[in-house]
């Protein structure tokens, strides 16, 4: 979705799955392990939400980058689930077409000088301040193939080692994949009938 030239993230597209994962008896919480398990069914998921676990939803805009024929990142935006706690940056980059950038210093109202403070370094600086201040178990996104890949170029670019980039050392969960296998499991169960493979075709 677009607003006055500009990509827009909203948290609201959760509100649907987050009613869907919450339809259980409630658990007792339970004391957090050193290391965040992964979870890969809803039931599991259930009983992480009913803990002490921190989530971290994360979501990513994109700019086509024309030169490179890639996806660049123009807008990160995070929030601790059930918190109040989140973040929400615009990030100004080079490879943006003039159209873009000069749509960026307009909103904005900033000059070329000042856009420094919305580059991906200042801005991966900040991210990684909340996260340690929030120290999230999960970070949880819907199709993060994308989102991890161009997190990685940019870091790989900025020379930042593997073991600081926050989304390689927190535990990460794909709502899509989630939903997906879940969707799929209820289908199967639907679709099978008992006795339905002894049944014979009548001659002809």
């Amino acid at each position: 979705m677009l607003k006055d030239g500009m990509p827009v993230v909203h948290f609201s597209s959760f509100a649907p799955v987050t009613e869907m994962i919450l339809q259980s008896l409630p658990v007792e919480k339970d004391k957090e392990a050193q290391k965040a398990p992964a979870i890969k069914n809803f039931d599991q998921l259930r009983q992480r939400l009913n803990s002490q676990a921190r989530f971290l939803i994360l979501d990513l805009e994109f700019f086509q980058d024309q030169q490179k024929h890639r996806n660049g990142v123009a807008q990160i935006a995070g929030r601790m689930f059930e918190t109040q706690s989140s973040f929400n940056y615009y990030l100004y980059a080079q490879n943006m077409s003039a159209e873009r950038q000069l749509a960026f210093l307009r909103q904005y109202d900033l000059r070329l000088s000042e856009v420094n403070e919305y580059e991906v370094r200042q801005i991966f600086n900040r991210i990684f301040h909340f996260i340690a201040v929030e120290r999230p178990d999960y970070i949880v996104s819907w199709d993060n193939g994308t989102d991890f890949e161009s997190l990685n170029y940019e870091a790989n670019r900025l020379k930042i080692r593997k073991e600081d980039r926050p989304w390689r050392t927190i535990q990460s969960l794909d709502l899509e994949k989630l939903v997906a296998k879940e969707v799929w499991k209820r289908c199967v169960a639907c679709c099978t009938f008992p006795g339905l493979n002894t049944i014979k075709p009548k001659m002809m």
